[in-house]
């Protein structure tokens, strides 16, 4: 088997706490794990999940046994394992592994121990997860610590500031199939399942008067029929404002390069077309130049519109944003699409491509399309595979080209952000070839076959990618027995999976733990039941104080419109209480407005 390397030469650190997912897939992977062999499958695991989801994978299943429906089986240390990064990728795990441990015990913590929790996240710059924490976990007023807002909810608020509309639009350049960084929390904007809807929702609550109003996809002329009134009432304005003429622009570049415009999209691109007079002329420019009516354009021209462009562009376009000076520096945030266009266009005309690419070296992100374009070739396209002739040692020596020397962990975790990109199912488990081969040779480890086809896997389930999180539906995972596993497929599935895993769970114990805790998590994220209402409003940890009120006008439509449950509800003096409390400060308020 030749000489085991140390862990720490090869950068793989000594830290790395093992568990029954790790011992699982040890015995898959290899003959006879040792210590050293478990810590490295720990530490794969981490790289494909996170470490921070391992802590809580782990960590639930040891302390999934304990349960017995009473008492704290979670100990308040618990938290202590989780390493906060300020990475939303990292730290939107949190907020859900507390209710999921919370749920695990038969009450909360006290309030005080959810706000020291809730102060470390901000502490450390962690906001998105703050903002879910807040959401989701019971204690009053958390909230108020909080100043983040997802962007469904800025869009919700309007008065875009320039961070706002950053916000906004890095979704929007991440599309419709790109990663979903943060999870989601218990309010109906938490969550972001399809970004290029932010444009309908601010037209719908605040008009056609914003440039990211004219980002929607055309189509939606037709399935959102609400969309039309705004617009028409914007555009028939005798003069436009800035706001509307950036958000007309884009909409009329967005029509004009339609393929297909049914009867919807047509009236509004006409309406446009007539009333081009009411651009000034930086916005007739920018719209001659994509319209191939003037060859150049100065870059500074369009450069405040570069990221609502490119949500648009298509390659055709994005080639001519080249050819005028782009820089990736402008770019907030490298999609998917963004990297297939340049290989796209890297193959296409190399010498050109690579001129410019010098010229962005001063952006780390472009090593990554680097390791991209080599380890990729396109057809049909867009739709990219992993060159089939391509050896593991080749691609090590070209990441080598890349990043200089760096230690063989790196070079994993670099593989396990391309296996994170979109590409054909037939060719994904080409990447962890190139993993399986590398690890081979520096680490001496004969790994079985099983390795390659399991950590492609387990690579997909990396929360971002939560769209596709049916992945653990595979029989590997079901036959895992790790309840910690499961629960944390059904944080991805917003607890509405599709398979039953009590059916895999061998212990009794565990699997009445399994249910109780599921209930529970429902009960909190979704049943509108008087006392879950009651709850959340005592608690205030409302994202918008009117998002309070609706709150109290539901209660009080469930109060006078379901006499049995009523009755049943008040029986506790308590509840009476905490109803009147509400009432009575919400009167306090409207007296005083």
């Amino acid at each position: 088997m030749g000489t085991y390397m140390a862990s720490d030469e090869l950068g793989f650190g000594h830290t790395h706490r093992r568990g029954a997912l790790t011992w699982y897939f040890a015995k898959r992977w290899l003959e006879k794990p040792s210590p050293k062999d478990e810590q490295l499958i720990a530490w794969l695991l981490e790289v494909a999940l996170g470490r921070n989801v391992m802590h809580f994978i782990e960590r639930t299943d040891e302390y999934i046994g304990e349960w017995v429906g009473r008492g704290e089986i979670v100990p308040v240390g618990a938290f202590n394992g989780f390493m906060i990064t300020g990475d939303p990728v990292e730290d939107t795990i949190i907020p859900h592994a507390v209710l999921v441990w919370t749920c695990m015990n038969d009450r909360p913590w006290p309030e005080e121990v959810y706000h020291d929790w809730l102060d470390k996240l901000l502490a450390a710059g962690s906001k998105e997860a703050a903002y879910l924490a807040a959401s989701l976990w019971p204690a009053h007023d958390l909230m108020a610590k909080v100043t983040y807002r997802p962007p469904g909810w800025l869009v919700y608020r309007g008065q875009l500031d320039a961070e706002a509309e950053r916000l906004i639009l890095t979704e929007m350049l991440k599309g419709d199939y790109g990663p979903i960084t943060s999870l989601y929390g218990s309010f109906k904007y938490d969550d972001l399942i399809y970004p290029r809807r932010l444009a309908e929702y601010y037209i719908d609550r605040h008009g056609f008067t914003h440039p990211i109003c004219g980002l929607f996809k055309p189509a939606r002329l037709y399935y959102n029929a609400k969309l039309k009134g705004p617009i028409k009432e914007a555009l028939a304005e005798p003069s436009w404002s800035e706001g509307v003429q950036g958000a007309a622009m884009l909409l009329y570049l967005s029509l004009k390069t339609s393929h297909r415009l049914m009867g919807d999209e047509m009236k509004i691109l006409n309406i446009l077309e007539e009333n081009l007079f009411k651009f000034d002329e930086r916005h007739i420019n920018i719209i001659n130049f994509h319209m191939d009516k003037i060859e150049k354009i100065d870059y500074d021209l369009i450069k405040d519109y570069i990221n609502h462009l490119i949500v648009l562009s298509d390659l055709k376009m994005f080639e001519k944003y080249i050819s005028i000076g782009l820089r990736t520096k402008d770019i907030i945030y490298i999609s998917n699409n963004i990297k297939h266009m340049i290989c796209i266009l890297m193959q296409k005309e190399k010498e050109k491509l690579e001129s410019w690419l010098e010229k962005q070296a001063d952006d780390s992100r472009i090593k990554d399309i680097l390791l991209l374009n080599y380890i990729s070739i396109y057809i049909y396209g867009y739709y990219s595979i992993i060159k089939g002739e391509l050896e593991d040692e080749q691609v090590e020596k070209k990441i080598e080209d890349i990043y200089g020397k760096i230690n063989c962990s790196d070079k994993v975790r670099l593989l396990v952000d391309q296996a994170r990109m979109r590409f054909s199912n037939n060719y994904e488990y080409k990447i962890c070839d190139f993993i399986y081969g590398i690890l081979k040779r520096q680490t001496k480890i004969n790994f079985k076959s099983k390795f390659i086809k399991d950590y492609e896997r387990i690579i997909r389930l990396w929360h971002p990618n939560r769209r596709n999180s049916d992945e653990l539906e595979e029989y590997t995972f079901l036959k895992s027995n790790h309840v910690g596993l499961y629960l944390y497929h059904e944080i991805l599935s917003d607890y509405r999976t599709k398979v039953n895993f009590k059916d895999y769970i061998s212990g009794e114990t565990e699997r009445k733990a399994y249910s109780a805790i599921k209930g529970k998590i429902t009960e909190n994220l979704y049943t509108k039941t008087m006392s879950a209402h009651l709850n959340k409003i005592e608690n205030n940890n409302f994202p918008y104080e009117e998002i309070k009120d609706e709150f109290i006008k539901d209660l009080i439509y469930n109060i006078n419109n379901n006499n049995y449950e009523i009755s049943e509800f008040f029986k506790d003096l308590d509840r009476i209480k905490q109803f009147k409390e509400i009432i009575l400060s919400k009167f306090r308020i409207y007296i005083t407005q």
